[in-house]
């Protein structure tokens, strides 16, 4: 049985992966929000100390969210974008398909967490008691998705082109 070629790698593609997957770390660690109480108390979270906070506080369903699309969906859909990236595509139309058609799925999600802050942020900007605002682990994040999801489009573009 012959074995298949490996796609030939598109460098751009490539390049967009590995500073999305990089962006990704600070974006989950560092501190993504910032509210000010009163305008006297701040607290700074990051979405990863969300997650955990959630926990500790027994709110399962919440952390299970955030957890799943914060964490999970982005780093299975860069795991899967790197696999298709560097491994020998599958055999057959349909494989091909199913393959970019995870990526699609994992990829719907990608936003999810970038709007969430957005929708706070502004809901919260001109209040005298609560305010909020973006911090370098928001902008880390929405650059790592934004970066993956041009990512994406490369690769699955090279993929289909394999196909025929």
């Amino acid at each position: 049985m012959q074995q298949r070629e490996p796609i030939r790698n598109d460098a751009v593609a490539t390049g967009l992966l590995l500073l999305a997957s990089v962006l990704l770390i600070p974006g989950l660690i560092l501190p993504a929000l910032e509210t000010r109480h009163l305008g006297l108390w701040d607290d700074q979270h990051s979405i990863l100390s969300l997650g955990r906070s959630l926990l500790v506080d027994e709110e399962w369903f919440l952390a299970l969210v955030v957890l799943t699309f914060s964490i999970a969906v982005p780093l299975a859909k860069l795991s899967w974008m790197w696999r298709l990236q560097f491994a020998p595509p599958p055999s057959g139309l349909k494989r091909h398909e199913d393959a970019i058609g995870w990526l699609q799925k994992l990829g719907k999600w990608s936003m999810a967490d970038v709007l969430v802050i957005a929708l706070v942020v502004f809901s919260l900007r001109d209040s005298l008691l609560l305010q909020a605002r973006p911090l370098i682990g928001a902008y880390c994040f929405a650059i790592s998705t934004i970066l993956a999801m041009l990512a994406a489009g490369r690769i699955a573009t090279n993929y289909r082109r394999q196909a025929i």
